[in-house]
């Protein structure tokens, strides 16, 4: 079965990490968030996947291959302008034989597609959407239902004063091909025009209320929260890395010295080197070829590849961008730096 990843967007929330990185290429525990969402997509049989890009597409490319990536069938539709979400999918139209499944490029999630899939074909509609409760709307659109999942009321991003259903938009959809009648050849979005369309048109429009986890990992605080839930075992997708103690992942060539202390959850990605003397506090992730020198202490933070942490270095709750050098004997609190940072960020010694 066929699917569209939605990858086309930047990333602006996850400034200053995603400067010159795409959405799509954005580490979860140590693998492209990409490839976290087309593991799931084959988990549930969608196998052919066709993927939407924009910015630096060739960092896509050149880590997935042009056609297959680990038993996925893979194509890609390259806008030089952003189309929208629904003009996105429009344009590849022709690509789709039959029933198909979107995703948004910024989800962490372990819903059931398949039930949503088995759902939308029951209900033989031309949409359905997936949708969880939550209490804040705001970032989602918001919808309506009847006893047969029908959709009676769409409105995307309500104000406060606006919010009338707990049920939200996941950005995961199933359509049949005969959608595509009614996206115009234009810049169109599926959540503030294609689907307030549908309901007044009264199509046949539905939408399931799912129980999983469901995370949009596209802004700084939801992406450390992301990887904290994973590390946490709240999602239930693969963990990279061999589990050599409860809770601590270890890369077959990472290196943990074993005179480094260790409070899990932590996972160490390939080539990471942790000297002894290190203290590890997870949440913690470290990405590959990362290196902890003697005497660093380091907490509930997000480090991403070939970064370093010099000696008696005191870092928490922070995001490292790729390739940064933190100085030694500083404290680091609360920071993000972008890839390729070689300075102090608000910093100060370490007191003896």
């Amino acid at each position: 079965m066929q699917a569209m990843v939605l990858a086309a967007g930047g990333a602006p929330r996850l400034y200053p990490l995603t400067y010159a990185l795409p959405m799509p290429m954005v580490p979860m525990v140590n693998r492209p968030i990409l490839e976290h969402t087309l593991a799931h997509l084959r988990q549930h049989g969608l196998d052919e996947v066709m993927i939407n890009l924009h910015l630096l597409p060739r960092y896509v490319t050149d880590y997935f291959g042009e056609t297959e990536f680990q038993g996925t069938r893979l194509h890609y539709s390259v806008e030089p302008e952003l189309l929208g979400t629904a003009g996105g999918v429009r344009q590849v139209a022709d690509f789709f034989r039959s029933t198909f499944l979107v995703i948004g490029g910024d989800l962490l999630t372990d819903l059931d597609l398949s039930a949503l899939i088995a759902f939308h074909k029951e209900r033989e509609a031309l949409a359905t959407l997936a949708v969880v409760r939550r209490d804040d709307p705001s970032e989602v659109g918001l919808l309506a239902t009847d006893e047969q999942g029908r959709v009676v009321r769409y409105q995307e991003k309500p104000r406060a004063d606006e919010v009338f259903s707990p049920l939200c938009n996941t950005g995961i959809y199933v359509f049949e091909p005969a959608i595509f009648e009614l996206i115009p050849n234009i810049v169109y979005d599926f959540g503030r025009q294609l689907f307030p369309r549908l309901v007044q048109e009264g199509r046949p429009f539905y939408a399931l209320d799912l129980e999983g986890y469901w995370r949009d990992v596209g802004d700084l605080m939801s992406y450390r929260q992301g990887n904290r839930d994973f590390l946490e075992g709240r999602v239930g997708l693969p963990m990279p890395g061999r589990e050599v103690k409860p809770g601590i992942w270890l890369d077959e060539h990472a290196f943990l010295h074993p005179e480094a202390s260790v409070y899990p959850p932590v996972v160490l990605g390939r080539g990471a080197h942790v000297e002894a003397g290190a203290a590890l506090q997870g949440p913690l992730v470290l990405g590959d070829g990362v290196v902890l020198e003697e005497g660093v202490r380091l907490a509930s933070s997000v480090i991403w590849d070939a970064s370093r942490i010099n000696r008696e270095a005191d870092v928490s709750d922070a995001l490292v961008g790729a390739g940064c050098v933190l100085e030694g004997g500083h404290r680091y609190r609360q920071v993000v730096l972008g890839s390729g940072s070689r300075f102090t960020f608000k910093a100060r010694p370490v007191a003896p």
